[in-house]
Formats: structure tokens, sequence, C-alpha cells
């Protein structure tokens, strides 16, 4: 009798992890919402760490992707904008033309400053 209830166990035990292997191949794939645009979502400034984190933010879908400058880079970048007239360029007409001259997203900068 143990013998049968050990043998049950293990087909069982078997069979659960054959299931676990299975998958279901989707006929139409599904794909996010298609990104059309960022707004800056943050900015960090870390002067004494020398790191400028800046995140996005897709206004649909919420999606919200990082970048980070570090080192000498970050500092020569911070060191730039406390002299930047931001007046005549606004400070995120700078971090969009910054990502996009560091090939980090692409696209064209629209709107007016707040």
């Amino acid at each position: 009798m143990k013998k049968i209830i050990l043998s049950i166990c293990l087909i069982l035990i078997f069979a659960f992890s054959v299931q676990a292997a299975e998958q279901v191949n989707l006929t139409v794939p599904i794909t996010k919402p298609s990104i059309n645009s960022y707004k800056i979502d943050s900015i960090v400034l870390n002067v004494t760490g020398a790191t400028i984190t800046i995140i996005l933010i897709d206004p649909i879908s919420g999606e919200k992707p990082v970048f980070s400058y570090y080192g000498v880079t970050a500092t020569n970048m911070m060191n730039a904008l406390n002299k930047a007239n931001l007046s005549v360029t606004s400070l995120q007409k700078r971090i969009f033309q910054q990502l996009i001259t560091d090939g980090k997203i692409l696209g064209t900068i629209s709107g007016v400053p707040d």
C-alpha cells in the first residue's frame, strides 16, 4: 500500500513539474501602446556624488525611463548648468537636447516652458 501511495505521489509531482514548462504561443503578440512623447518627471543633481539622474515619464503609459551621468561628465554638466542663462533656453529643453545629443533618446523638442 505504501508503494502505491508513493508511486501516485511521484506521478503527481512529475506531472505538475512537466506542466510548468508549458506555455501558450500567441497568434497575435500583445504589444505595449506606442510611446510618442516624454516629459521630465524628475531631475536629481548630486554635487558631492558627481551624479545626475534624469527620470522621464510617458504621459499615457506612465513608463519611466531613467538616464544617468556620472563623474567628470556629471560635474562638468552641473558647472555649465550653474552658469547657464535659462531665460534663453529652458532647463527642460537643455536636458532634452543633451539626451538627444548623447543618443539616449531620439526625437524633436516641442512645446513652451511653463
